[in-house]
C-alpha cells in the first residue's frame, strides 16, 4: 500500500511532504529546546517590605535576646561564659554592632550584589534566536521557514578582562565593607568614651556642688554676723552656677553617647539601660609595644582597607584602557542558520564585523587613561592622608599623655593642700569654710584629671583607627572581629 501510495503522488506532492517532515521536526526541536530552557528558569518570588513591622522587629531587639548570643559566638569564635552577660566589654559590643549594625548591613548587602555580578560578567553570552517566516501568494510554494542564531565573538581575552574587572569590583566592595566596620568601630569606641568620661564627670560634680551647698550655708551665716562681706557669697553662688552648667552639660554629653552608642549596637536607646560596661584602662591606655606599632604603621601604609580600595580602582582603571585599547580591533559576530525558502534548504552563515575606520578608539582610549591617571592620584592621597592620621594621632597623644601627668601632679599638690587644712582645722588654725574651700579644689582637680584623661583616650582612639588596629584592650585576645564581620560575603 505504501508503494502504491508513492506511485499515485506527484513530484510536486512529495516535496510538500518532504517540507511538511522537515518543518515539523524543525518546530519539533525548536519546541523541545524552548521547553528546556524553560525548566531550567529561575521563578520569581515577590518580597514586599513592610515597614510597620521592620520598625517594631527593630523596637524589640535587646541584649539578652538568647539569638544574640549564638550570632555574637560567631564572630568572637569563642562562647560568652554566661548569659545574660552582667557586663560588656568593649570586644562583646564590637560583636553585636557587627551583627546588629544598620549600615553595616547595607554595605554587606553590597557586596553580596557584587558577587551576582561577579557570577553573571563570568557568563557566556546567550545567542539570539530569530524565526522567520514569508508568504509568497503568487509563488507554487509560497510559504518559507527559517531560523538563526546571531552568536558574538569575543576573544578569550576580553572574556578574561570582563571577568578580572567584576572581580576587582567585588574585591573593593569588600574593602569598603571592611572600612564601614572600622567606622562601626570608631562610633562604638567615641561613643563609650564619651559617655565614661561623662559619668565620672558627673560623678564628680555631684560632689562640687554638695561642697558649694555647705560652703554657701556657711558663707551666709558669716555674712549674717558681719565676719565676711556679702561679696563672699556671690562668688560662691556664682561658682555653684557654674557647676550646675557643667553638670548639665555633661547630662546632655551621655545622652547623646547613649544615643550614638545605641546606633552603633544597632538598637534603640532604652535597650541600654542598665548595662554595665567594663573599660579598667579608659583615660590612660597602656603604652604600645614599639615593635608592633611600627610593624602596624607598616601594614597600614601597605593595606589599610580604603588604600587597599584605592589599589583596586586603579587595578580597574587600567582594565577599562586595556579593554578601550583592544576595541581598536574588529568584533566579529557569528550568524549560522536554516532556512525553507519555498521548496529550497538553505543554510545561510553571515559574519559581521565593525570596522575601526573613524577613531580607533581614540577618544574613549584617552579618557581612560586619564581616568587612570586619576585613579593614582587618589591611592597616593590616600596614603599620604594614611600617613598623616597616624602622625597627628601619635603626636596628639603624646601631648595628651603630657596633659594627664600635668594634671596629676597638681592633683596630688591639691590633695596635699587639702591634707594640710584638715590638719590646720583640727589644730584650730583655720575656719572650717576654708578647710571646705580646700576639699573644693581638690574635687576640681579631680574632674581636670577626668578630663585630660579623656583627650588622652581620643586620641589613642584616633591612632587605632589611624592604624585600622587595636592596640590594647580584650580585642586583642580575640580573633579579628573584623574580619569575622565579612566572613559571609568572603565567597
Amino acid at each position: 500500500m505504501p508503494g502504491a501510495l508513492a506511485t499515485v503522488l506527484t513530484a510536486e506532492d512529495r516535496i510538500a511532504v518532504c517540507r511538511a517532515r522537515v518543518c515539523g521536526g524543525v518546530s519539533g526541536a525548536v519546541l523541545l529546546f524552548l521547553l528546556v530552557l524553560l525548566a531550567g528558569c529561575a521563578t520569581y518570588e515577590p518580597a514586599p517590605l513592610h515597614p510597620e513591622q521592620s520598625a517594631a522587629q527593630f523596637g524589640a531587639r535587646h541584649l539578652q535576646d538568647p539569638e544574640l548570643r549564638d550570632r555574637i559566638t560567631a564572630v568572637l569564635q569563642q562562647s560568652p561564659s554566661e548569659w545574660p552577660l552582667p557586663a560588656w566589654n568593649r570586644a562583646q559590643l564590637l560583636a553585636v554592632a557587627m551583627v546588629w549594625n544598620t549600615r553595616l548591613a547595607v554595605v554587606r548587602a553590597q557586596v553580596e550584589a557584587a558577587l551576582a555580578h561577579e557570577a553573571s560578567a563570568a557568563q557566556i553570552p546567550n545567542p539570539e534566536l530569530t524565526l522567520q517566516s514569508e508568504y509568497a501568494r503568487h509563488d507554487p510554494h509560497p510559504w518559507l521557514y527559517g531560523v538563526s542564531l546571531d552568536l558574538l565573538l569575543r576573544g578569550s581575552g576580553r572574556r578574561q578582562l570582563d571577568a578580572d574587572l567584576a572581580r576587582l569590583e567585588t574585591s573593593s566592595a569588600r574593602w569598603d565593607l571592611m572600612d564601614a566596620a572600622w567606622a562601626v568601630r570608631r562610633a562604638l569606641l567615641t561613643a563609650l568614651s564619651d559617655h565614661e568620661s561623662a559619668t565620672r564627670r558627673l560623678a564628680l560634680l555631684e560632689r562640687l556642688l554638695a561642697a558649694e551647698d555647705q560652703l554657701i550655708a556657711m558663707e551666709r551665716r558669716r555674712v549674717a554676723a558681719g565676719e565676711d562681706a556679702a561679696d563672699e557669697l556671690l562668688i560662691a553662688g556664682q561658682a555653684r552656677l557654674e557647676f550646675e552648667r557643667q553638670q548639665a552639660q555633661a547630662r546632655s554629653d551621655a545622652a547623646v553617647a547613649t544615643a550614638a552608642l545605641a546606633a552603633a549596637v544597632g538598637v534603640v536607646p532604652s535597650a541600654l539601660d542598665g548595662i554595665v560596661v567594663e573599660w579598667p584602662d579608659w583615660g590612660e591606655p597602656p603604652a604600645a609595644d614599639a615593635g608592633a606599632s611600627k610593624q602596624l604603621r607598616d601594614q597600614a601604609l601597605r593595606s589599610r582597607s580604603d588604600l587597599s580600595a584605592a589599589l583596586d580602582a586603579y587595578a580597574a582603571a587600567e582594565n577599562k584602557l586595556h579593554q578601550a585599547v583592544l576595541r581598536q580591533y574588529p568584533q566579529f559576530q557569528l550568524s549560522p542558520g536554516y532556512y525553507w525558502d519555498h521548496g529550497v534548504a538553505k543554510f545561510p552563515f553571515d559574519v559581521g564585523f565593525t570596522l575601526p575606520l573613524f577613531n580607533q578608539s581614540q577618544g574613549e582610549i584617552a579618557e581612560a587613561r586619564a581616568a587612570r591617571e586619576v585613579a593614582a592620584q587618589r591611592m597616593l592621597a590616600v596614603q599620604a592622608d594614611i600617613i598623616g592620621a597616624i602622625a597627628a594621632a601619635e603626636r596628639s597623644e603624646r601631648v595628651a599623655r603630657d596633659s594627664v601627668d600635668a594634671a596629676g601632679r597638681g592633683l596630688d599638690a591639691a590633695r596635699r593642700q587639702r591634707q594640710n587644712a584638715a590638719l590646720s582645722l583640727r589644730l584650730g588654725g583655720i575656719a572650717a569654710n576654708e578647710d571646705l574651700a580646700a576639699e573644693i579644689l581638690a574635687v576640681r582637680s579631680e574632674l581636670e584629671v577626668v578630663q585630660m584623661r579623656a583627650q588622652w583616650q581620643v586620641a589613642r582612639n584616633a591612632l587605632e583607627d589611624a592604624l585600622h588596629a587595636p592596640l590594647s584592650g580584650p580585642e586583642l585576645q580575640l580573633p579579628n572581629p573584623l574580619q569575622v564581620a565579612v566572613a559571609g560575603a568572603a565567597r
